[in-house]
């Protein structure tokens, strides 16, 4: 009986994470903005889920590889992807065993992630050896000074000055955190 049941709970867990998802689709020019996005730049997201940032990336012209643990989800941004004749690759992986990529990426976006990682400095260095020269790291997390609205439990988030230390410990020089919008701070690092 449970496997006859799996296939509703996977496509209702699925429209969940889309509903959820695209709550931050307003984001991603914000961010790309933050970072110098640009046109014909390769993009690594990692946590990219069902791809609510990745396609408006993708929208604005880069190439987007979305990286997640989730097949699922990443099946249904591959879908939408080519639903829209957008650039987006999908890569099935966690950031702490980042394999080959199929390009250095130009920006490396890592939104909402960072406090979910079990290995967070290995994490980082990875990325960092990936990103191509000249490149930048930019983490949008969900502030523990925030009202706790919207966003992550108060008790999941991660203190910027974690972050920065993290970022150091791993090579990268990082801008000081900023206050964004929806209870976030962002920081970008470069190699």
């Amino acid at each position: 009986m449970q496997a006859e049941n799996q296939p509703g709970a996977d496509a209702a867990r699925l429209e969940r994470l889309v509903a959820r998802q695209a709550e931050k689709r307003h984001l991603a020019a914000i961010w790309a903005a933050r970072v110098g996005l640009a046109a014909g730049m390769t993009v690594l997201d990692i946590g990219a889920g069902t791809g609510a940032l990745a396609l408006e990336y993708a929208a604005l012209g880069a190439r987007v590889l979305a990286m997640d643990p989730d097949s699922a989800s990443l099946a249904y941004a591959a879908a939408e992807a080519a639903r829209r004749g957008l650039a987006l690759e999908t890569i099935v992986g966690r950031a702490e065993a980042l394999a080959a990529l199929p390009a250095a990426p130009d920006r490396v976006m890592l939104t909402d992630a960072l406090h979910h990682m079990q290995e967070k400095d290995a994490a980082l260095r990875a990325i960092r050896t990936a990103m191509k020269p000249g490149g930048a790291l930019f983490i949008a997390e969900y502030d523990p000074a925030g009202p706790g609205a919207v966003g992550a439990p108060m008790a999941r988030r991660m203190d910027p000055a974690e972050a920065l230390t993290l970022l150091a410990a791993a090579g990268f020089a990082a801008s000081a955190a900023e206050a964004g919008p929806d209870e976030h701070y962002t920081i970008i690092a470069v190699p």
